[in-house]
Parts: structure tokens; sequence; C-alpha cells
């Protein structure tokens, strides 16, 4: 019988005939099994593992697919070969269970290449695999399932340094190149640094931001921490940054809100990762301010939407902020994050005058509560910079060009005289204006804050922006000046108080002035504009035609008869008295 056929080099011998069963290593059967098994593990498995595998560098889903179909089809091959007993090929030192232990080692290496990928080290944006992690980032932001938005938001902390490291500069605003290349209109292939840019544009998903926020504020924080870090700051972060402290804000079980205090958060609340991370870094927020993408830049329409813990929440952020402005030694420029964030303030107390329509329960409103948290944040910044060892420099003490810049000075005044007009939109009862007018506003400007030099710099400013607004009606009486002199009328009353223990001293030099302008001019308003005159008239301010004074009427209380205080109105009189 004929043991050997050749052809060429390859030769051919027939199967061995023995009555042993030889053992079986990996056959087609097994193939098939461990097969399925990988397909439901890939099929159940968490998006966080798909999504790896996905970004994985290199060809790794063709490399396995042609690795299984060539694994199956030999596996298959080789059993039918040996079933129909045909002549093998003569190998040398290589056995059917070697022949089978290679396929099932290599089967072996393919699964475990899987596993190192899924679990042992996840890939992370890089320059071998940017395009793949941008398309597949691209893919989860855009099905929106809100399980999987979770997962790939604290998956994408892992590549938060190599998307800032990457990422292609922002170009400076209102450059423009005279001439360019015929080459530089071509379509240049992708780079990472664009895949880098698109990326960082991407993460800025309304929804994906909130999902970060919620599950992963680490993410936000590498990333922040890797652009302080590197000193990059001109890449496309700013709408992320918009985004995710608005939801930081909106959440209000956000980390943002359990960094309230130490006493009442323990350690976080000491260490304030977020706040010092997102706001502490001044640099940084002013670098995204230039284009409108500091995280204090938050959109009006949220800010509207907002209570009193939001507004909190966002003035303690503003806060934090300021402190590295001061500290930056840096604090005598126009800080774009600065100084708009402070005008956004002004929106917590956009609608005072409807306390009108509300009961005397005034705590317990919201309008009110947000009242009080801006004069709580007025009256902290002014003491933020009394804690600085070198103030912030005075641009001008007093200011009489009011087309200059404004200093930092000028901005709290400014903030602190809009208080108080919004504050005068509620002309009664007498009880509730002096609730708003005084206590919770006025008393906290002059009465209880320190004596130290930002206090009275601040202090000076808010007098002349206040009497500048009262005189102002001498050439154009107006429903504005109005209500701050009836305000002003209503806290310090008509009589200009005499006592030795220096209580109202701050303000003595403005009521002099208001009063003396009032005795002058008051009747000249109450005779050509009796409405522009009767809108003075409120709180216990009212009017004595009979005698032509101006009356202050406070509240009863425990006495028998509420006290009065008068001011005798005069058309001779003219009195020019300086502020002080």
């Amino acid at each position: 019988m004929t043991q050997e056929v050749c052809y060429w080099y390859l030769c051919f011998v027939p199967p061995e005939t023995t009555t042993t069963i030889a053992p079986k290593i990996f056959g087609f059967a097994e193939f098939i099994t461990a097969l399925a098994l990988l397909i439901v593990l890939y099929t159940i498995v968490d998006i966080r593992y798909r999504f790896r595998l996905s970004i994985a560098p290199g060809a790794l889903h063709p490399v396995t697919f042609a690795l299984i179909a060539i694994i199956g089809a030999v596996s298959l091959l080789s059993e039918v070969w040996i079933f129909q007993g045909w002549w093998l090929p003569k190998t040398v030192g290589l056995s059917k269970a070697i022949w089978q232990a290679l396929f099932g080692a290599l089967f072996l290496s393919m699964s475990l290449t899987w596993i190192y990928y899924a679990f042992i080290s996840p890939p992370v944006f890089c320059k071998r695999n940017a395009k793949r992690f941008a398309q597949g980032l691209y893919h989860v932001v855009l099905k929106g399932n809100e399980a999987e938005l979770a997962i790939i938001a604290n998956e994408l902390s892992r590549s938060a340094i190599p998307l800032v490291k990457y990422s292609r500069r922002l170009q400076p605003r209102f450059s423009y190149k005279d001439k360019v290349s015929e080459q530089d209109n071509k379509r240049k292939k992708p780079e990472v640094g664009d895949y880098a840019h698109d990326l960082l544009l991407l993460i800025a998903n309304r929804k994906l931001c909130r999902h970060i926020v919620e599950s992963s504020p680490v993410t936000a924080l590498a990333i922040f921490e890797s652009m302080s870090n590197e000193k990059k700051y001109d890449i496309p972060i700013g709408q992320f940054a918009k985004n995710v402290s608005t939801e930081a804000i909106a959440n209000k079980d956000s980390i943002l809100y359990h960094e309230g205090s130490g006493f009442s958060s323990g350690l976080i609340g000491y260490l304030k990762p977020w706040s010092q991370t997102i706001y502490g870094n001044f640099d940084l927020i002013e670098a995204l301010a230039v284009n409108f993408g500091s995280p204090l830049d938050i959109d009006y329409r949220a800010r509207w939407s907002w209570d009193a813990e939001q507004w909190k929440a966002y003035c303690r952020a503003i806060s934090v902020a300021f402190a590295g402005f001061l500290t930056s030694g840096k604090s005598n420029i126009h800080s774009y994050a600065i100084f708009r964030a402070i005008h956004d303030v002004e929106d917590a107390f956009r609608d005072v005058y409807k306390l009108n329509e509300i009961g005397n329960e005034l705590p317990k409103n919201d309008i009110y509560e947000r009242l009080d948290v801006v004069v709580s944040f007025v009256t902290e910044a002014i003491s933020l910079i009394d804690k600085q060892m070198t103030l912030p420099q005075v641009t001008e003490l007093r200011r009489r060009d009011y087309n200059k810049e404004e200093d930092i000075y000028d901005l709290l005044a400014d903030l602190m005289f809009k208080i108080l007009f919004s504050a005068s939109s509620v002309p009664g009862p007498p009880d509730k204006c002096w609730a708003i007018h005084y206590n919770a506003t006025w008393s906290r400007f002059f009465d209880f804050m320190s004596k130290r030099k930002a206090v009275k710099i601040v202090q000076f400013k808010l007098r002349r922006l206040l009497y500048n607004e009262v005189a102002r009606m001498t050439k154009m009486p107006n429903y504005k000046g109005a209500r701050i002199l009836g305000l002003l009328l209503n806290v310090m009353g008509t009589e200009v108080s005499t006592g030795k223990d220096g209580f109202g001293r701050e303000y003595k030099p403005l009521a002099k002035a208001v009063h003396a302008w009032t005795k002058r001019s008051y009747l000249k308003i109450y005779d050509d504009l009796p409405d522009v005159a009767e809108a003075v008239l409120i709180g216990g301010i009212s009017y004595d035609a009979n005698e032509r004074r101006l009356v202050k009427t406070y509240l009863k209380g425990l006495s028998k008869e509420a006290s009065c205080q008068y001011l005798n109105l005069d058309h001779s009189l003219v009195s020019d008295i300086p502020l002080g």
C-alpha cells in the first residue's frame, strides 16, 4: 500500500488508524460554544466596556472578525477532513492535538486582548484612536440614552488630560489673514488636534453636562485641572464651562450645594473641590470670559428661573472667583468675568416690586429671600476686599465722568444703589416698607458694616450715587429720583440725628444734603408735577399740606402714640452741603 504521495513539495500520508480515542482540545464544537458565550457577554455587557472596545487603538474589530472566520473555518474543515478519512498533509512534529492547541491558543489570545482593553488597560484619547474616539462619543451623545450618558460621562474623565493637551487652540478674535495660500484653502485631513477640538465642543451638550454634574463631577474637575496645569485656556471649552456650571447650580443635589461649609458638609465643605477648581482660577475664568465662555456667564433664561437657594449657590461661586481675582495680583484691571457676573446678580432682585402683592410674611417669600442673598453677597464681597494686604486701587474717589471705566468699588456701589432702588418699589404699608427699606438693605449697607477702608470707600461712592440721583430732579424731575428720595427720607428720617452714640454717622452728610435739597425743591415739584411728588410719599413719609411740610411717622410699637418727625419746606432756602 502506498504510504506517501507527493505533489511538488507537498506530501500527503494516510490518516492514522487507532482504536484509542484521542483527547479533543479545541474543535469546532468548542469554538461555537466559546463564540456564542462571547457574543452573549458582549450583548449584555455595560456600555462602558463596549465603548472602550470601540475606541481601542488598532483594527481590533476587523482583526477579531478575521480571526474568528479563520479559526472557525479551519476547525470545521479539520474535523470534516479527519471524519472523511482523507489523507493528511505530512508535517513534522505537528500532531492533531498540537494543531487544535494552536487554534485554541489563538482564540484565547483574541479573548485576552478584548479583556485587556475592556478591563485591564482601557484606552484613552490619543493619536492612534482619535477618529474612533470622536465617532464613538458622537454616536452616544446623538443617541441620548440617559443610562448610557451617565456612564460615558464618567468614562470621559480618563481622557481629560489628552483632550486638553492635543486640542487645537482657538484663533484670536478679530484676527484675519490678508493672504491665504491656495494650499490652505484645500481641505486638510483632520489631525488629532482637530478631533480633540471637536470633542471639547461635543461634550458641551446640555444633556451630557447634566449627567456629568449628577453622576461624574470628577470629569469636569479633571478637565479644568488639566487646563490649569497646562495653562492652556485658549481651547473651545467655554460652552462646556457655561453649561456644566448652569447644571451644577440648577441641580440642588450637585456637589456645589454640598460645599456650603465645613461645619455642615465635612471635608468637602472645607476643601470645596468643585468651587475652587471651576471658579477659583482667575486666569482661567478670565481667559474664557473674553470669549463669553466663563463658568459665571449663565444664560439669562436660566437665571430668571432660579430661586433663592440657587442664587445663593451662584453668589457663592462668584465669591470664590472674586477671592481669586483679589489674590491674583490683577485686581486693578477690568475683569470681564467678575464685572459681568456682578451685573448678572441684578436679576435676583428684578421683581422686588411684587412684594406689594403679598402679606407680611416676608422671610418666607422667595423674592425677599433672593434680595437677602444679594445683600449678603455684596457685603461679603466688600469684606473680602478689606481682608487683602493691599487693597485694589481707587481710580477716582468722587467719580465725575461716568464714561470712564469703573473700578471694583464703583461696581459694588452701583449694585448697592440698584438694590436700594429696587427696594424703593415697595411703597407701603409702613411696616413692610421698613422691613425692606431698612432691615433688609439700608442697615446692612451702613449701620452694621465694619469701619474699615474698603467699606468707607464703597459707602462714600454709594452716598454720592444716591444724592446725584436726587439732585438730578432739580433739572428733570422723574419717578426714579422720587422713589430714591422717598426711601432716603424713610430710612434716615426728616431730622439729622444728633446722638453721641455714633449711630447714623456713616450717612449723616447724606442726610444733611438730602434734607437741604428737599427743603428748597420739593414744593416746586409738588406744584408743577404732583404725581412725581406723590411718588416720594412712601413708607412712613406723608405730606402735611396745611403746614407745608413732610412728616415721618414711625411705627407705634408699645407707645400710646406714634412718634413723628417734620421737615419744613421753604422755596427760599438754598444750601449746598457736601457729602463728606
